[in-house]
C-alpha cells in the first residue's frame, strides 16, 4: 500500500495492485572483448546501483521483473540481452511499462551511419551484425504493447576521468550523441507513450567522477531513485526524476569547476604553469512524447546510519566569539551536520579538547561499514579560535587558554588519520599585526596533498575588531540559498571578496582530485507535473502597489516561458510606474519594491523548479563578483571598476546562456528548452537597450562603458534582493 498520505493515481493504482507490470532490462559493459573499444570503468557498478534503486523503489508493485547483465554478473552478451529483449516485449500489456536502461559506449557504424550499442562481445570491424543496433531496439519496443516505453542511454562516455581536469580525447565515432538525439526524436514522433533520457546533450561526453563511483548520470538517477527525486507524498515519476537529475548534474560539474578555478589560483601564486582546464558541460536529454504520469516507484523507507557521515566541532579560545552559537546552528541545520562545541570556559582539562578533536575527525573511520557513510558527503568541520605562537622548545602551538595547547605536528597527524573531506578554519584573533608569517606556515604545514580532499582557511584579525572574521563566515553561510548550498571554492571566493578591503590577513589552501568540498551540501527540492493542483492556492501573489500577478502565474504553470518573460517585464515596468519610459533606471531598480521582486522571483523559481528566477541570477553573480582578469589596456582608457564591471558583464551572459560565440544573442532567437542554463530568464528586457547596435548582423554592445552602465542595472538589482 501506499505512504500515509501518498496521493494515489491510475497509474499508481494498476502498479501497487499488480493490474500492471513494471519491466526492467538494465545493460553495463565495462570490459570488451574487441581491444580496439576502450574498456570503461563504471558502467557494471552503473547497473548494480541502479539495479538496488530500482528494486527498493519498487518493493511495493507485485507485478515486476528486473533483469540485469553487467561484468560482474550476468554476461553483457548480444544474445543474452537480445533474447531477454524479445522475450519481455512479447510479454507485455497495453497497461504495462518497460524500461530499457544501457551503459557502455555507443559507436556510430561508419558505413550505414546506424548508432550501435557495444555489447561485450561486439566487434568493431562488424558493429553491425555484432552489436545491438539502436533501431532494433526501438522497433522491439514499437511492436510490443506496453502503453509506456522508455529508454535510458548512458552511451557516449569519456573515458577514465581524474577530478582535476585530465582528460583523453576521445574518437568521434565513439560520440554519436546527435544521431541519438534525432533517431530517439524520430520515433517519439511516430508513437504516444514513448520517453527517451540521454546522459547528456548533442556534442557533449558523460563523464564519470572517481569519487561518486559511478558516471555523473547514474549517479544521480540512483540517488534520486532512493527518495532524493520523490515529490512530496513521496511519488517518484519520470518527468520528476529527470529534473532532479538534470540540475544535479549540472550543478556537480559547475561545482567542479568552481573548485577547479580555486585550485588554479593557488597554482598560479606558486609559479605553476599546468593549470587544469574545467569540464565542459552535460546535460541530460529527455525526447519524449505523449507520455502521461509515468510511475517509476515509492520513495524506500531510509535506514539509519551507525555514524552520522559529516561532523563539525567548534573550538573556542580566547578571546570568546559573539557568533559560536550562530554557526553552530547553520552548521547543524543548514549544513546537516552533527556539531559539538568546546570551550575553555567550562570544566574542560587540556585532554578533552584532543579527544573532541579525534572524535570528530576519526568519525567516519568508526562507522560499521562503508554503506553506512555516503561516499559524497563525509566531511569534516574543524572551526579552531586562538592564537598561534611558539614556545621556548620551538613547537608552533594554537594556544586556547594559559593552560591549553595543540600542536600543530599533532594536529598535523590527525588529519593524515581522518579519512573524511576536511573543513579546517583557523581563527586568530588580533594577530594580524603580529602573526602573519606564523599563520601562513601554519597552512603550509597542514596541507596534505593534492589528492586529499582538504580545505583550509587561516585568518590573522586586527586587534580592534576579533569578531570580523568570525561574522563574515556567518554572514556567507546565511546567505547560501538551501537549493544550492555553498562549496569550500565558494566559501573561499566570497571571503577573499569580503575582506579585501579589510586589515584581515587571509590565507586558504584547497585541494582534491576525488571530489567536491561542501560546507552547505545541496538540497533541491524536487516538484513534480504531476503534483496537487492545490499548489494553486498557496502561492503569495501579494504586492506592495496593487499589481495583479495571475497572468504570470498562469503563463509560468503552463511553461509558456518566453511569453512569462514578457509579462515580467511589463509588470516590472508597472510596479516602478515607468511603463512611459520602457525602461528602469538605477534610481527605479534602487527603491523597487521588495514585496512585488520577492513575488516575481518566487514565482518563476517555483515553476522553474529552481531554474530561473532573480534569485537563481543572484546566486551566478555572486560566485562570479570580483573575479573578472580585467584587460589592462581597458582599464587604462576607462579605469579598473569601469572595465571590471564591463568583463563580469561579459562573463555573466555567457554563463546564463545570453551570449554565444562571443557576440550577445538577439533576443527572438533566446529558446528557453530543457537545455537552457541555469538563469536563462527572466531576461533584463526591463532595462534600456537603446545603446546597443548591430554590427555586421551581430549583437554587440556600443562600448565597454554602456556595458558598464548596464551591468551596474543589474547589480543594483540583485542587491535588492537582499
Amino acid at each position: 500500500m501506499c505512504p500515509i498520505g501518498v496521493r494515489t493515481s491510475h497509474s499508481t493504482n494498476a502498479l501497487e495492485t499488480g493490474v500492471a507490470k513494471l519491466w526492467l532490462l538494465l545493460v553495463g559493459v565495462n570490459q570488451y572483448q574487441d581491444e580496439q573499444i576502450p574498456c570503461l570503468r563504471y558502467p557494471a557498478v552503473d547497473c548494480q546501483g541502479l539495479g538496488a534503486a530500482l528494486d527498493a523503489a519498487t518493493l511495493g508493485f507485485p507485478q515486476r521483473e528486473l533483469k540485469i547483465y553487467h561484468d560482474f554478473g550476468e554476461q553483457p552478451l548480444l544474445e543474452n540481452v537480445r533474447v531477454t529483449l524479445k522475450t519481455m516485449a512479447a510479454a507485455t500489456k497495453p497497461s504495462d511499462t518497460i524500461l530499457v536502461y544501457f551503459s557502455g559506449h555507443g559507436i556510430l557504424d561508419s558505413m550505414s551511419q546506424e548508432v550501435v550499442l557495444c555489447l561485450q562481445d561486439t566487434q568493431k570491424d562488424n558493429l553491425i551484425n555484432t552489436g545491438l543496433k539502436l533501431q532494433e531496439l526501438l522497433q522491439l519496443l514499437a511492436d510490443c504493447d506496453a502503453g509506456q516505453q522508455l529508454v535510458w542511454l548512458d552511451a557516449c562516455h569519456s573515458g577514465n576521468l581524474t577530478f582535476l581536469g585530465a582528460r583523453r580525447e576521445i574518437s568521434p565515432e565513439l560520440n554519436p550523441t546527435p544521431e541519438l538525439v534525432e533517431v530517439l526524436r524520430q520515433r517519439a514522433a511516430k508513437q504516444k507513450g514513448f520517453y527517451a533520457l540521454l546522459s547528456c546533450d548533442r556534442n557533449q561526453q558523460s563523464w564519470e567522477f572517481p569519487q561518486l563511483g559511478h558516471g555523473v548520470f547514474t549517479y544521480y538517477l540512483i540517488r534520486g531513485l532512493r527518495g532524493e527525486a520523490a515529490d512530496s507524498q513521496g511519488i517518484i515519476a519520470a518527468d520528476g526524476l529527470y529534473r532532479y537529475v538534470y540540475h544535479q548534474t549540472l550543478a556537480y560539474i559547475n561545482k567542479a569547476n568552481q573548485q577547479l578555478r580555486v585550485i588554479n589560483q593557488l597554482k598560479k601564486g606558486r609559479g605553476e604553469s599546468s593549470i587544469h582546464s574545467e569540464y565542459p558541460s552535460q546535460t541530460p536529454k529527455r525526447i519524449v512524447e505523449g507520455v502521461g504520469d509515468v510511475i517509476l516507484g515509492i520513495k524506500p523507507n531510509s535506514k539509519g546510519s551507525t555514524r552520522h557521515p559529516r561532523q563539525a566541532l567548534i573550538v573556542e579560545g580566547l578571546p570568546k566569539s559573539k557568533t559560536a552559537s550562530a554557526l553552530l546552528n547553520i552548521l547543524s541545520t543548514a549544513g546537516s551536520f552533527a556539531t559539538n562545541y568546546w570551550t575553555v570556559w567550562g570544566d574542560n582539562a587540556s585532554s578533552d579538547i584532543h579527544k573532541a578533536i579525534q572524535k570528530c575527525l576519526l568519525s567516519a573511520s568508526f562507522a560499521a561499514s562503508p554503506q553506512d557513510v555516503a561516499v559524497d558527503s563525509a566531511t569534516v568541520f574543524l572551526y579552531l579560535r586562538g592564537q598561534i605562537q611558539e614556545t621556548a622548545t620551538g613547537e608552533a602551538v594554537l594556544v586556547l587558554a594559559d593552560d591549553v595547547t595543540i600542536s600543530r605536528s599533532w594536529l598535523r597527524k590527525q588529519l593524515r588519520r581522518c579519512s573524511s573531506q576536511q573543513i579546517l578554519i583557523l581563527d586568530c584573533p588580533g594577530q594580524a599585526a603580529i602573526a602573519v608569517a606564523s599563520v601562513r606556515e601554519w597552512v603550509e604545514e597542514l596541507q596534505l596533498g593534492i589528492e586529499t580532499g582538504q580545505c583550509l582557511i587561516a585568518c590573522a584579525t586586527p586587534p580592534d575588531n576579533h569578531e570580523q572574521f568570525a561574522a563574515t563566515v556567518l554572514a556567507i553561510l546565511n546567505q547560501a540559498t538551501p537549493p544550492l548550498g555553498l562549496t569550500a571554492a565558494g566559501l573561499i571566493t566570497q571571503l577573499q571578496l569580503d575582506l579585501a578591503t579589510t586589515d584581515n590577513q587571509l590565507y586558504f589552501w584547497l585541494s582534491g582530485s576525488q571530489g567536491i568540498i561542501e560546507v552547505l551540501p545541496e538540497n533541491t527540492l524536487v516538484v513534480s507535473e504531476s503534483a496537487n493542483q492545490n499548489d494553486e492556492d498557496i502561492d503569495d501573489l501579494n504586492s506592495s502597489v496593487g499589481v495583479d500577478y495571475t497572468l504570470l502565474q498562469d503563463l509560468l504553470k503552463a511553461g509558456r516561458w518566453l511569453e512569462a518573460d514578457g509579462e515580467t517585464t511589463n509588470l516590472m515596468l508597472k510596479v516602478a510606474n515607468r511603463e512611459q519610459q520602457c525602461h528602469l533606471d538605477l534610481e527605479s531598480v534602487v527603491n523597487f519594491p521588495r514585496t512585488d521582486l520577492s513575488t516575481i522571483d518566487r514565482l518563476w523559481v517555483k515553476y522553474s523548479q529552481g531554474r530561473f528566477g532573480f534569485s537563481v541570477q543572484q546566486r551566478i553573480w555572486q560566485s562570479i563578483k570580483g573575479t573578472a582578469a580585467t584587460d589592462p589596456l581597458m582599464a587604462l582608457m576607462i579605469g579598473n571598476e569601469q572595465a571590471a564591471a564591463a568583463e563580469t558583464c561579459i562573463d555573466f551572459g555567457n554563463r546564463v546562456g545570453w551570449r554565444w560565440k562571443d557576440a550577445w544573442v538577439n533576443y527572438p532567437d533566446l529558446i528557453p528548452d530543457d537545455s537552457a542554463p541555469a538563469g536563462y530568464l527572466p531576461y533584463f528586457g526591463f532595462f534600456e537597450q537603446v545603446w546597443r547596435v548591430k554590427v555586421l548582423g551581430i549583437w554587440e554592445w556600443h562600448s565597454a562603458i554602456a556595458t558598464a552602465s548596464w551591468w551596474r542595472l543589474c547589480e543594483a538589482l540583485f542587491v535588492s534582493l537582499n
